[in-house]
């Protein structure tokens, strides 16, 4: 995206970027921004917000890495960045352990680290000043609560998930679980597969819990809209239109599936909010202030046929 200060580039692109960059300084505000893999839509989505909002302001830079899916260059980017002495780094982790020593890097430097979108695992929380972003745990409660209204407590279902080993693929799993056993529902889980938030992938997937669970399957959690809206489209070409699939993320993608009766429902996550967000609470921390709350969780409504009128979808 034209005039933006970093990135959304090429990796030969953020290796010059880091050469000419400056650091922080007294005259401006310096963020350093690490994420796990510009590719995807959601994460491009919250970058491009992040990029635009701070181009608007004066005195506010943002030094965006893209790890590629690669967590070991997530661990390098996080330390480039360390080295240039931001003001203040902004992490969306790709695993949520192996990102640990990465962060506590940054800790031990006396920068503060704000985690965006996703946090890392229960022993990287004391290394953070804050969070910002969706409660994905929730979301999978709030999946689960989808699924047993739609199939009347019963049947059962299998997840496509995110990424192995992110925190986002872990807390919307446990979400489901424990939601769907404080229900006492009669829904059982049989299979997950993940298709790495690749709706191409999720077709796949779809394709695989066919075959696997025949006339079995009633309904599956996509851990992503684009990924539930491909697997729907996998289900009503085989005749089994009637698998319940509901997602997450209220995406352009996921809305039309609604709209059309291909999924049933979803819950919001809007990039804007959370990229707009973020920034703001980068910049408090870069000036020493405090966070209204350590966690901080942006608006997830439920989204199906009877309000999706009520949504546009930004990514």
């Amino acid at each position: 995206m034209p005039g933006f200060k970093s990135l959304l580039a090429s990796a030969a692109v953020v290796a010059a970027l880091s050469t000419t960059i400056p650091a922080a300084s007294a005259d401006g505000i310096v963020i350093g921004h690490s994420q796990p893999n510009l590719g995807w839509p959601y994460i491009a989505a919250v970058t491009a917000v992040i990029e635009a909002e701070a181009e608007a302001m004066d005195g506010v830079d943002v030094i965006t890495l893209g790890a590629e899916g690669d967590i070991a260059k997530q661990s390098t980017d996080i330390a480039s960045l360390v080295n240039r002495g931001v003001d203040v780094l902004l992490v969306t982790s790709l695993d949520g352990n192996a990102v640990i020593p990465a962060l506590r890097k940054a800790h031990d430097a006396g920068i503060p680290i704000l985690a965006v979108s996703n946090e890392p695992a229960e022993a990287g929380q004391e290394l953070l000043a804050g969070y910002s972003g969706p409660d994905d745990y929730v979301q999978g409660r709030i999946a689960a609560e989808l699924l047993n209204d739609v199939l009347g407590s019963k049947g059962s279902i299998a997840i496509i998930e995110g990424s192995p080993g992110q925190s986002t693929t872990i807390l919307r799993t446990d979400g489901l679980k424990d939601r769907l056993a404080e229900l006492n529902s009669g829904i059982e889980i049989i299979g997950s597969q993940t298709a790495d938030w690749n709706p191409v992938k999720a077709k796949d997937v779809a394709q695989a819990f066919l075959t696997a669970y025949g006339d079995d399957l009633d309904g599956v959690f996509a851990q992503d809209d684009n990924s539930g809206a491909g697997a729907a489209e996998v289900f009503a070409a085989a005749g089994r239109g009637d698998i319940k699939v509901v997602g997450t993320g209220g995406t352009i993608d996921g809305l039309k599936a609604i709209r059309e009766g291909l999924m049933y429902g979803t819950m919001d996550q809007s990039p804007t909010t959370d990229g707009k967000q973020a920034l703001d609470f980068a910049i408090k921390l870069a000036k020493g202030e405090s966070l209204p709350e350590k966690r901080n969780i942006i608006p997830m409504p439920k989204i199906t046929a009877d309000n999706v009128a009520n949504f546009k979808g930004e990514w």
